[in-house]
């Protein structure tokens, strides 16, 4: 088996919410998950809305405090705790997030050019003006934008672009794993197909790992070699993407793929009765 680079041990996150009738009690998003992902590999969490992958994903970077479980990275378990902003830093030399919206995670006052150079000033504090000018280009060049889109504030790119310019954030800091929550969602088909040939790209050329946290089967296949489906924030099914795809052992994993609308599907019109009839 190939080495783990992320390993999920029984990871648990509770909310305590406030109920109109009971007060505040304690709502479970993630009960009990455990995943790995290996050097290099591409691990899909799979699940419908409310199914807990984006807690996972917000957990492993830090935005969220696990109630219970363990996350290793490289051999290493993350305490769950208060870090010091030069640990989260470190850690964030390892793993990286793009988020679904990449307008709302940009800075709207930075040009693309600055937003890049601000993370290699973060991640790679040794580098001198030029070269961190010259790695700033590389990285412009590698998700596919140009001069005059280096020099373009966020509002002036199109929501492809954008998130072409959240990776090429991310991937300033040479992160081991690419954490990618619903980062093809919010766009049109063919910017996805763009996104997601991009992405097979940076995979093959850096090695870097991808945890993508995902609804959709259809990008899940393209990208990802393993598939861990999520329910009720609990495992359903783990398994190869294609014999999950195609030969699902779950209930809920086969109630999963039939809900994907196919070729001639149309659909229903509820009809509601006038009152009195």
């Amino acid at each position: 088996m190939p080495e783990a680079l992320l390993e999920v041990r029984e990871l648990t996150k509770s909310f305590r919410v406030r109920r109109a009738a009971s007060g505040r009690e304690d709502v479970i998003a993630v009960d009990g998950v455990s995943f790995s992902v290996p050097v290099g590999g591409s691990v899909a969490l799979v699940g419908e809305s409310g199914s807990g992958k984006s807690t996972c994903a917000r957990m492993i970077v830090g935005l969220e405090r696990p109630s219970a479980g363990e996350i290793v990275v490289e051999g290493e378990t993350w305490p769950a705790g208060h870090v010091s902003t030069r640990e989260r830093r470190r850690r964030g030399g390892l793993v990286q997030m793009v988020f679904q919206d990449p307008y709302q995670s940009l800075d709207r006052r930075q040009c693309v050019r600055d937003t890049i150079e601000e993370s290699l000033r973060l991640h790679a504090p040794t580098l001198g003006k030029a070269a961190r000018s010259a790695r700033a280009d590389e990285l412009i060049d590698q998700v596919g934008l140009d001069t005059r889109q280096a020099a373009a504030l966020p509002r002036a790119l199109s929501g492809g672009q954008r998130q072409r310019v959240a990776i090429a954030r991310a991937l300033a800091a040479e992160p081991r794993l690419l954490i990618l929550d619903e980062a093809v969602a919010a766009l049109d088909v063919s910017i996805q197909a763009q996104v997601l040939n991009l992405l097979a790209d940076i995979r093959e050329r850096t090695a870097v790992a991808f945890l993508f946290i995902s609804h959709d089967l259809a990008v899940v296949r393209q990208v990802c070699d393993t598939a861990v489906v999520l329910h009720h924030g609990q495992v359903a099914e783990t398994g190869q993407v294609e014999q999950i795809l195609d030969a699902p052992q779950a209930d809920y994993t086969r109630r999963l793929i039939a809900s994907i609308p196919r070729a001639g599907w149309r659909p229903r019109r509820r009809i509601v009765a006038a009152v009195g009839d």
